[in-house]
């Protein structure tokens, strides 16, 4: 398929296409001077899509492919995919870590001021 119908069947952009393909994470071939894209180039869009979904950079995903290209199904590929899977978890905790302390800040401020609200309305209802 031409590259509008890529991007109408994918609901994206030229631009984003166009970067992927700067990038080498798209690699479709030619018909004149038009990409034409096959249905290898449809499953790859969609991987980087779930691969960005999960927080992955395109440059992440750009090495985990390379990675498949080079050592499908090996030894090699497992194991920097799961340091991959386990460097992202972590990064992951610490935004969540640094969630739950934001949460707890915010929530002990929005206390003080519902106390200082409460003493307000008090004293005006006192006078």
């Amino acid at each position: 398929m031409y590259l509008k119908e890529f991007i109408q069947k994918e609901n994206t952009t030229p631009d984003t296409v166009r970067h992927y393909i700067y990038l080498k994470l798209l690699n479709p071939g030619r018909k004149g001077k038009n990409y034409w894209f096959i249905e290898n180039e449809t499953d790859t869009f969609e991987a980087i899509k779930e691969f960005q979904g999960l927080g992955f950079s395109l440059q992440e995903i750009k090495d985990i492919k390379k990675l498949h290209d080079e050592s499908c199904s090996t030894e090699k590929q497992r194991k920097q995919n799961l340091k991959l899977i386990k460097a992202k978890i972590a990064v992951i905790n610490a935004k969540i870590n640094k969630l739950k302390m934001q949460k707890k800040v915010l929530e002990e401020v929005g206390e003080i001021l519902q106390k200082k609200s409460t003493i307000e309305t008090r004293k005006n209802n006192f006078y």
